[in-house]
């Protein structure tokens, strides 16, 4: 669905261009948790994108919640990987997680059958973490998702809602974090060795990190008004909708008089301000907020909920921080660890026995 907006130069259909902007970033969310074992050192380059990682986490939960209707979840079972059962309702909620991950709803066969084969790879890894013992604590799982929160600046209250919202379940990720602290036990302690660097390799990619500093980060502070609307509303409806929300963002002058902006308005949400890179917002609507001005709102454009605004709080530059040579060291060891993780993983699956129950889900 296009959108009609009255700032000037953001183009129509923005709200797809959003989504496709979101690209999963190299850890991706996995490595959140693998990261914060107080006995390892975090990886430069996690370092710089674990914020970006939570925040659009954030606001993909809140982007998304509600715009979707899943059918029920059962326990019918769709997957089985060396006599473990993976449900339906498992995948609905790997669906869920990667939509989120993404920044948008995909309710395709394709994003289905990855998030199938993300479910059999966690399966392996937590199958071969008991098999040596290596598996982790629950306490140890708890601590690292509880870290999650703090990482995204929200009370656990807070964190907890948005995933509720976005109708993930705690346990989902909790599943996730123990998959990549189980998975990272097991393959260091197998190539340990193999995960080392040569003094030489790390003096080069030192060198070539102070020749090339890493440019800083602007936060765009953004806050969104949404007008609810029901999907079988009418075009009358929808129509009257939008002249509200001319109505609202003629009305509007800097985040703090959003309250006086949308008062008497029927139905109106007032919701989070967030923080968002300016890489993880579409060209057209970054261009918009910077043409409209700080104080100032974008939109109205429909969404699967209704119509919403944009409001511009404000822009933070973060200068990035100069990496030392030991968290550069770090970076070509999670480099190593990769690759050999993934040969490891292709070994796993080659020998594992996996039945799926749909062909359709089997990649």
């Amino acid at each position: 669905m296009d959108c009609q907006l009255s700032a000037p130069g953001l183009k129509q259909g923005w709200t797809r261009n959003f989504a496709k902007s979101h690209k999963p970033y190299r850890f991706g969310f996995t490595m959140i948790s693998t990261t914060v074992i107080p006995s390892r050192k975090m990886s430069v380059h996690f370092a710089r994108t674990l914020p970006v990682i939570v925040c659009v986490l954030a606001l993909a939960i809140s982007s998304l919640s509600g715009s979707v209707a899943f059918a029920q979840s059962t326990g019918r079972i769709v997957a089985i990987v060396n006599d473990e059962p993976i449900s339906e309702y498992d995948l609905d909620q790997r669906v869920r997680f990667n939509e989120t991950i993404r920044g948008v709803r995909m309710a395709s066969d394709q994003l289905r059958r990855e998030s199938m084969q993300e479910l059999v790879d966690n399966t392996l890894k937590r199958q071969e973490a008991n098999r040596f013992e290596m598996g982790v604590t629950q306490a140890t799982v708890d601590e690292n998702y509880n870290s999650m929160a703090t990482r995204a600046g929200v009370s656990q209250e807070q964190w907890l809602r948005q995933l509720n919202d976005g109708g993930i379940e705690v346990t989902t990720i909790k599943l996730e974090v123990e998959s990549s602290l189980s998975w990272r036990r097991v393959v260091t302690a197998r190539y340990g060795q193999l995960i080392q660097v040569e003094t030489e390799d790390v003096d080069r990619a030192y060198a070539r990190v102070l020749d090339n500093p890493v440019a800083p980060t602007y936060i765009y502070e953004i806050q969104r008004i949404l007008l609810p609307i029901e999907s079988n509303a009418s075009t009358q409806l929808r129509n009257t909708r939008l002249q509200e929300a001319h109505g609202i963002m003629q009305r509007i002058n800097g985040c703090g008089s959003i309250g006086n902006a949308t008062s008497g308005v029927f139905n109106v949400r007032t919701l989070g301000r967030q923080g968002i890179p300016s890489d993880a917002l579409p060209a057209e609507l970054k261009n918009a907020l910077n043409q409209a001005g700080v104080g100032r709102p974008v939109g109205p454009g429909p969404t699967g909920d209704g119509v919403v605004i944009f409001v511009y709080c404000n822009l933070e530059t973060i200068a990035a921080p100069v990496p030392t040579r030991d968290q550069v060291e770090e970076e070509l060891r999670y480099d190593k660890f990769d690759r050999i993780g993934e040969q490891f993983l292709r070994d796993l699956r080659r020998d594992a026995i996996i039945e799926y129950r749909d062909p359709e889900l089997a990649s």
